[in-house]
């Protein structure tokens, strides 16, 4: 997870990570939400609950916040069309993966992301990627393996969704950092999960299944805990350096652990924890890095 930096508002550093906290909560909250759903219903129509009223809330919001609808206006429609139809994918991958795995277990390896972002961003954007950095992603995908455990039947082929899952998340991140000075973050916001709303509305038309009271329940509580979780993760990264939130970006991970223990009763084995800790340590170290990295530069400067 990642947003726009403003550098000049530092006032509640305290505030900021606490919303970053209660945003990994309702996050790892949503998707579980969505794992006891597919229990009942097709995954096709789980997600298109949590696309379809995450979009209605943020264009009610949008609409009386912006009083109008100018927030429709993207200046750059093709970088948005790239950027929400990585997030629809990583979404869709993540929503299978955890009807055949813990959440915690898949939710961990999906925070490979984070680390990816410095390989793609390497590769793409001609950014220098040092040998350090280099070692933390080895390392990351070691935590992976550890997860994982390929040949040792527990996981599979399973596994492989949730890695999925975090390539396209690393790249939605690489795409909110090169549309973030061109696009309004209202456009950005709505565009993220529009895209996918239409794509989802047009496809569970053909499979659609009658829903009970409390299915419709659940399916707005996933598109409102989405719709809040991004909407607190921007303005957490509004008011506090990017460097210092990052780690606590991984209370998702926890989160996915705990609702996994506490809704279907997983209990996350020693080689996952182990695969955890590597995988988060990694991630905060690469972000850890880049902060250095930048300090230095606007030193030089």
């Amino acid at each position: 997870m990642t947003s726009p930096t403003n550098p000049h508002a530092h006032a509640l550093p305290a505030l900021a990570i606490l919303m970053i906290i209660i945003t990994g909560g309702l996050l790892a909250g949503m998707d579980a939400t969505a794992k006891y759903l597919t229990f009942e219903i097709s995954v096709l129509t789980v997600l298109w609950g949590r696309y379809f009223f995450h979009t209605l809330i943020t264009f009610s919001v949008y609409s009386v916040k912006e009083r109008g609808f100018n927030f429709l206006r993207a200046r750059s429609p093709k970088l948005q069309l790239i950027r929400a139809g990585a997030l629809f994918g990583a979404t869709s991958f993540m929503y299978v993966a955890i009807t055949k795995m813990p959440l915690g277990d898949a939710a961990t390896i999906q925070f490979l992301a984070p680390v990816l972002v410095t390989v793609i961003s390497g590769i793409f954007l001609g950014e220098h990627v040092g040998p350090r950095r280099i070692v933390a992603v080895v390392i990351a995908f070691i935590g992976v393996m550890l997860v994982a455990r390929p040949g040792s039947g527990v996981l599979g082929w399973w596994a492989l969704l949730p890695l999925i899952t975090a390539f396209l998340l690393a790249i939605y991140m690489v795409m909110t950092r090169l549309i973030r000075t061109k696009d309004d973050p209202a456009a950005t916001t709505f565009y993220s999960t529009a895209v996918g709303a239409v794509i989802l509305s047009v496809a569970v038309a053909f499979q659609w299944q009658d829903l009970s009271a409390f299915q419709w329940l659940l399916m707005f509580t996933m598109g409102a805990a989405g719709a809040m979780g991004h909407y607190l993760l921007v303005k957490a990264f509004h008011s506090a350096e990017a460097s210092m939130l990052a780690p606590f970006t991984y209370s998702q991970v926890i989160g996915a652990i705990a609702w996994g223990y506490i809704i279907f009763g997983d209990v996350p084995s020693t080689w996952s924890t182990a695969g955890a800790t590597l995988i988060i340590g990694s991630g905060v170290y690469v972000w850890w890095r880049e902060a250095q990295l930048h300090k230095a530069h606007k030193a030089k400067a």
